[in-house]
């Protein structure tokens, strides 16, 4: 599953398009569309566009650039069941987390601990069966549960993290609150030959105003 997906632009794309007989290209679209994604859409519009992409392409997910943690539970009340997974991370002294994931609307798969986290049926392994998030609970009683979880100390500042969003999970209307989304999309070239693009989308004023595109393509050795 992706996690986290954070573009890294290099300086150039800042600036005009390369020639398109060289690699990598560049592109700066202020016009027009790029693959049906039309500058001057909403969000919305945007969106239901990425998840036609979706389909036609692979995307499977976008990114939320700049996104942070949030740090309880009312700030994702309304956020879970538009995702697949949260993450629930402890920095202050070692890093450790919990990854629970979904399917459907349900929980479908838990795994805790630093850096190899094992499979567990609850958690937290140690709290009881009505406090901690068991395999199966529903995604839309997680809110009330971790509400519960937070409430003790040992649990308290954890942060909670949203992976990149799956498009095949309506829109969250919280994206309307970042300027930049993100996602990469691969395609096969020729044998052998690998092609990739890097895309991020600019709003301003609620609509995009801007998409940078990189594409560059890679030799793939089996």
């Amino acid at each position: 599953m992706k996690r986290l997906f954070l573009l890294l632009f290099p300086a150039i794309l800042l600036f005009s398009c390369s020639k398109k007989d060289q690699l990598p290209l560049i592109e700066t679209i202020t016009k027009g569309d790029k693959w049906g994604i039309r500058i001057g859409s909403s969000y919305a519009d945007v969106y239901n566009r990425l998840q036609q992409l979706n389909n036609e392409k692979d995307l499977s997910s976008v990114a939320v650039v700049y996104r942070q943690p949030f740090s309880s539970p009312q700030q994702v009340q309304y956020l879970l069941p538009y995702y697949d997974a949260v993450t629930l991370m402890d920095t202050s002294v070692v890093i450790d987390r919990a990854l629970i994931q979904f399917s459907g609307d349900k929980v479908a798969h838990i795994s805790a601990g630093g850096a190899l986290p094992e499979e567990m049926d609850q958690w937290p392994a140690a709290l009881p069966s009505e406090t901690a998030i068991l395999k199966n609970d529903l995604v839309n009683n997680i809110y009330t549960k971790l509400l519960a979880i937070y409430k003790i100390p040992a649990y308290s500042q954890l942060k909670i993290i949203l992976p990149d969003k799956p498009l095949n999970k309506p829109f969250d209307p919280d994206m309307e609150k970042y300027a930049e989304w993100g996602f990469s999309i691969t395609t096969d070239v020729k044998p052998g030959v690998k092609g990739n693009s890097i895309v991020r989308l600019y709003f301003k004023d609620g609509k995009l105003n801007k998409i940078l595109h990189q594409y560059n393509e890679n030799e793939v050795y089996n």
